[in-house]
């Protein structure tokens, strides 16, 4: 009986009191990285680093390589988009201690991840040039990580805080027995025999 979920009438009386808080808005310990949490992290680490990886190369009119860091600091400043959601995202995850938290900001987590992917694809498409001088341009390893990064973290993100169904068996022993009801009251069956 000590395995059962908390029943209907505990449930309502945990409400009466002010006591009432649901498995999936309990806190999470602080090291927790289940439900996507440390998957999101890590891949938010790797997003940045990739930033700084090499994204394209120059072979004409001169031959140079460039990070998506040295792109942004020059004309694509839209790249710094890319490279801000994915700062911005690792103090996000960090702070949601809940589950119901964690589901709450999925679609920002979606968006941020999928930022880099659109930067990429739109360089990828779109590869720069230059008025009449001809340039070569051909893209390095960095630009399909950072992709591969990117498509890696809408995925995970999509699912962040995980489902409902199967929370953590941690968070659902958490709760006290309830207290056993006085004689008086009438609609328990405490004491009483179930058939």
């Amino acid at each position: 009986m000590s395995q059962l979920p908390p029943s209907l009438d505990a449930l309502e009386d945990e409400a009466e009191q002010g006591q009432l808080a649901f498995p999936e808005h309990q806190p999470l310990p602080v090291a927790y990285m289940g439900r996507g949490r440390g998957a999101l992290l890590a891949l938010a680490a790797l997003g940045l680093f990739a930033f700084f990886l090499p994204w394209v190369e120059l072979t004409a009119p001169e031959s140079v390589v460039y990070s998506a860091f040295d792109l942004a600091r020059g004309r694509a400043g839209f790249l710094w988009g890319g490279a801000t959601a994915w700062l911005v995202m690792i103090p996000l995850v960090i702070t949601r201690r809940t589950i119901a938290r964690m589901r709450g900001v999925r679609i920002v987590t979606v968006m941020f991840a999928a930022m880099t992917l659109t930067e990429a694809l739109m360089l990828w498409l779109m590869p720069p040039h230059r008025g009449l001088t001809p340039l070569a341009v051909h893209f390095r390893y960095g630009l399909y990580l950072s992709g591969a990064i990117s498509i890696a973290g809408v995925v995970v993100a999509a699912r962040f805080g995980g489902s409902l169904d199967n929370l953590p068996k941690f968070l659902l022993d958490t709760r006290e027995a309830p207290e056993a009801a006085t004689p008086a009251s009438t609609e328990s069956s405490a004491g009483r025999t179930l058939h």
